[in-house]
């Protein structure tokens, strides 16, 4: 089915002075933002890593595995206008998980966090400087938390980004007006951590109505 054209966020800023000034001025303070760091003066602040915060957690029935998924296999209602596929998730993905009682930790949506709902051109602000420094926050709590986790020894599964997303997309991007090979922004910075901080989570990507790739790539990951 065919897409409604969308004004790119050039349009937008070229016709729309007073949006515009609006956009730009959140951007600003954004931009002035330092990147959140633990906050040392929380009485009991447990920190990732300190040998006396490792606890054994086999005194209840969780699963001890957990995969990161894009908030839109969750959340359809956050995907730019005219582009959700579903009413609310990717139920067969989301099924397979709760049967396998993997913990699905839904990820922040970069465009939702850095431009809006009413989102325009998705790469021009996130690779602006103001929308790098916020990927910069998202990609820094992401991999905090996936590091808590395998130092805790929860096994981390994977990250399973959204293919055709010109954020997360995984081997599939939206890209010059349409669909083709390649990294989302967002999954590009985040693979680059990753490989900085010697970590080897796998991400792949999973597409609206090829689910079952995805699942059955987590079937052999999970064993």
């Amino acid at each position: 089915m065919a897409r409604k054209p969308l004004l790119t966020r050039r349009t937008f800023l070229g016709g729309a002075p007073a949006a515009a000034a609006a956009l730009m001025a959140g951007c600003a303070r954004a931009e002035g933002n330092p990147i959140p760091q633990p906050d040392y003066s929380i009485p009991q602040n447990g920190f990732q890593g300190k040998a006396e915060n490792k606890r054994q957690w086999n005194g209840d029935p969780r699963s001890d595995k957990v995969v990161f998924v894009a908030h839109c296999v969750l959340n359809q209602n956050a995907r730019m206008i005219d582009c959700a596929d579903f009413p609310a998730m990717f139920d067969p993905l989301v099924d397979f998980l709760q049967e396998r009682q993997v913990g699905m930790i839904q990820m922040v949506c970069p465009e939702l966090y850095c431009l809006g709902l009413g989102r325009f051109d998705v790469r021009v602000g996130l690779e602006s400087g103001p929308g790098g420094k916020r990927l910069e926050r998202l990609i820094d709590d992401l991999v905090f938390t996936l590091k808590e986790y395998r130092f805790q020894g929860f096994e981390v599964v994977g990250i399973l980004g959204k293919q055709g997303s010109p954020s997360c997309g995984v081997t599939r991007t939206w890209l010059d007006g349409k669909e083709q090979d390649g990294e989302g922004v967002f999954i590009r910075q985040l693979k680059k951590r990753l490989a900085a901080e010697q970590l080897d989570t796998p991400v792949i990507g999973v597409a609206d109505y090829e689910q079952d790739k995805a699942i059955e790539w987590l079937k052999e990951r999970l064993g």
